[in-house]
């Protein structure tokens, strides 16, 4: 005899997996059932579910093939369900972030996506600051600072709502300025998140804004060679509490600390190397692999000498039983992998925007003189 079709006993059943693969394979099953008893709510309900969970646990492709069937049911019985809109366009979000994150997804459809999003959000009453948030968000990511900076100027003349996060469009206003080097208008937005006046959530005793910030700027300054600040940076992200801290930064802690610090870079590669070798997201990637890169050149001119010993086992490519390895070889290994990765963001973006960061990166990491800056400190 058939079960009887439950969705709250599907709910239940993938809420006790386990966040990953096992719960995401749960939640397709429990979307074949809602979808064979046209169950529509939980049609909805369970594909917003899948998003959420290959946005923060998976590999968050899932959303590209998920997401077009939420809109498309949403759309359907949006006659039926007056409210069913409003839930599906905040996942919408998801997907722009997934643009942003893996060139896999052709430039013209992220552009697509993104203005279709705006004007469902603007047409469902909404204030278009967050469109245009998420759109500088990926224009910056590409390259093109014209078109971000038009985004940016929209979202600051646009009204505020109840549901607009202060912290996300500063913290996008901030990477605005940092990328046209403009740090004294950063610093003026920077002084009001940290003195928690724009803040996410509105919450100022749990806010991610100024966490947000510190990445951006661990960024800015490890691409512009300034390592002191990078290494404040670095230290304030290690010490912040996991939850806030929702992006992978072990490779970016190991170059800051490069010149500053080289023995805590060390045992951050130790520890993490794994993480960076089996990060799957490409964003990700790039910035893991260009930042380790970084961290294996300053280290043969901290150390003065050819080899490092590191304990790595035998699934790292390079595996030495010897368990020495050249600095030069680890060095050139994760450049290759971020020029991969850079490569392909370019090609897809169609400007030259990674290859000339990793390049900076690089440049800025091998005529680094820490005895000269301290000396001018």
């Amino acid at each position: 005899m058939e079960d009887v079709y439950n969705p709250d006993k599907l709910m239940y059943n993938y809420m006790k997996e386990g966040h990953g693969r096992t719960r995401a394979d749960a939640i397709r099953y429990a979307i074949r059932q809602a979808d064979l008893n046209n169950d529509v709510e939980h049609m909805v309900s369970f594909r917003i579910e899948l998003c959420e969970e290959s946005e923060w646990y998976g590999d968050g492709l899932d959303i590209v093939t998920v997401f077009p069937e939420l809109l498309a049911v949403a759309d359907k019985y949006a006659g039926q369900f007056p409210g069913i809109m409003e839930n599906v366009l905040w996942t919408y979000e998801d997907l722009a972030d997934i643009c942003t994150e893996f060139y896999q997804i052709p430039f013209d459809d992220c552009r697509n996506f993104l203005d279709d999003f705006k004007k469902r959000w603007i047409l469902s009453g909404h204030s278009p600051r967050e469109p245009y948030r998420m759109m500088a968000e990926f224009y910056m990511q590409a390259g093109y600072l014209e078109e971000a900076g038009q985004a940016v100027s929209i979202l600051r003349s646009s009204h505020m709502e109840h549901y607009d996060c202060a912290g996300c469009a500063a913290n996008t206003e901030l990477s605005y300025y940092l990328a046209n080097n403009e740090k004294e208008k950063a610093e003026q937005i920077a002084v009001k998140i940290d003195n928690c006046i724009f803040t996410c959530g509105g919450n100022m005793s749990d806010s991610n804004s100024i966490y947000r910030m510190n990445k951006r700027y661990l960024r800015y300054y490890i691409m512009n060679g300034d390592y002191e600040k990078a290494a404040v940076k670095a230290r304030l992200l290690e010490h912040a509490r996991s939850s806030a801290i929702d992006y992978k930064l072990w490779a970016s802690f190991m170059c800051a600390y490069v010149y500053n610090n080289t023995g805590r870079g060390l045992r951050i590669y130790k520890k993490h190397w794994r993480d960076i070798e089996n990060e799957k997201r490409p964003e990700y990637m790039y910035y893991s692999f260009k930042d380790a890169a970084c961290f294996f050149m300053g280290l043969k001119k901290t150390k003065n000498e050819d080899n490092v010993k590191l304990q790595l086992d035998n699934k790292f490519p390079l595996y030495s039983q010897d368990n020495i390895y050249s600095i030069d070889s680890l060095s050139q290994y994760y450049y290759k992998k971020a020029e991969e990765v850079a490569k392909k963001f370019d090609q897809r973006n169609g400007t030259d925007k990674y290859m000339k960061e990793l390049k900076m990166s690089a440049e800025n990491i091998l005529s680094y003189n820490p005895e000269k800056e301290r000396q001018e400190v």
